[in-house]
């Protein structure tokens, strides 16, 4: 009898730290609303270059003015205001592209789909309610070479608002956006080879840690994928390698830029010249770059400091801790049973 009733304390712990547990989850909801709260449907026109493309993909004529609709709707049971706005495509540091609001611009565009394109409009939804939202792009009489790569971003501003700060001192906010890609091309069947460069080369303190920051330039009205890149840097001095970094799958928009960063490795460096070589593949393109740079004193110590700081994880510790809690229920639960088994 004592050790039937101190199995049923035992169970009943194990379900209350189960349930504790299971209680920390997010719930999973069924819902046919998505978390952005409306929809976005592109409604694409039947003269499209890939009839089988979810976007926009169109050939255009110099001197003309086209007309790309889409159709936001509703589907809550609230009121919405939503922000439909035209965007460029970018090259985001993360290397791949990007379709959101952006000031990044290289001077190699001769022309972008914001330059051609009608401002951004508010819409506003009534429960259940749809609309279809047109923008009319005028193309320059001279026309373009290669693709304008372009958007039509949605977000619900109302739902972007901060919320309140936490007692950790941060701000959090909410944000959900879509958006449908527009490509535009003058002349699609001819072939632009990509003019990729290496521009500026700097190290910046990031979170206190000093990173490697590599501006590569994507010269051409071209976008690209399958983009590998290696990086290594070198102490010039003594030819060490000092730090190594791989982008396995990255992709540029055309004529943008991006920040390519390079950690500076896990050991102490000194102040002094150092040399950054970049491999970089796309398919059968390949592209080779070296840059030298130096480490000044001050950052040199920054990364130095950064690499003691972090306190590692003691498992260890943890592991004992979670040891002696289970050993406290444990001796609660027999001395639950015990004193219930005296009462009986």
């Amino acid at each position: 009898m004592r050790w039937k009733q101190i199995g049923q304390w035992w169970l009943l712990v194990l379900a209350l730290l189960l349930g504790g547990l299971l209680g920390s989850l997010p719930g999973q909801a069924a819902s046919n609303t998505p978390a952005s709260g409306f929809i976005l449907t592109p409604l694409l026109p039947k003269d499209q270059l890939d009839k089988q493309a979810g976007y926009f993909n169109m050939k255009v004529t110099p001197g003309t003015t086209s007309t790309f609709r889409v159709s936001v709707s509703n589907p809550g049971k609230s009121a919405i205001t939503l922000q439909v706005t035209p965007v460029n495509a970018t090259t985001s540091d993360a290397g791949s592209v990007a379709y959101v609001p952006s000031k990044r611009h290289d001077p190699s565009a001769t022309t972008t789909f914001t330059d051609m394109t009608s401002s951004g409009v508010v819409v506003k939804l009534a429960a259940h309610q749809a609309k279809t939202v047109a923008f009319k792009t005028t193309i320059p009489k001279s026309g373009f070479q290669g693709e304008v790569l372009g958007g039509l971003f949605v977000t619900n501003p109302t739902a972007n608002a901060a919320r309140p700060t936490t007692s950790q001192g941060f701000m959090l906010k909410n944000r959900y956006a879509e958006v449908t890609a527009v490509a535009l091309w003058c002349q699609p069947q001819v072939t632009i080879p990509v003019k990729l460069v290496l521009d500026e080369v700097k190290v910046t303190p990031t979170n206190g840690q000093p990173v490697l920051f590599a501006k590569l330039r994507n010269l051409t009205p071209t976008l690209f994928g399958q983009l590998k890149i290696q990086a290594r840097v070198i102490q010039r001095t003594t030819g060490k390698t000092v730090a190594t970094q791989q982008l396995k799958s990255g992709s540029m928009a055309p004529n943008s830029w991006f920040n390519y960063q390079v950690a500076l490795g896990t050991q102490n460096l000194a102040a002094g010249k150092y040399r950054l070589k970049l491999h970089l593949t796309s398919g059968q393109r390949v592209w080779d770059f070296t840059r030298d740079f130096t480490l000044t004193a001050e950052r040199a110590q920054q990364h130095n400091h950064h690499l003691v700081g972090p306190r590692q994880v003691n498992w260890w510790l943890w592991g004992a801790v979670a040891l002696v809690i289970l050993l406290a229920l444990l001796m609660a639960a027999y001395w639950f049973g015990q004193r219930r088994s005296r009462k009986e």
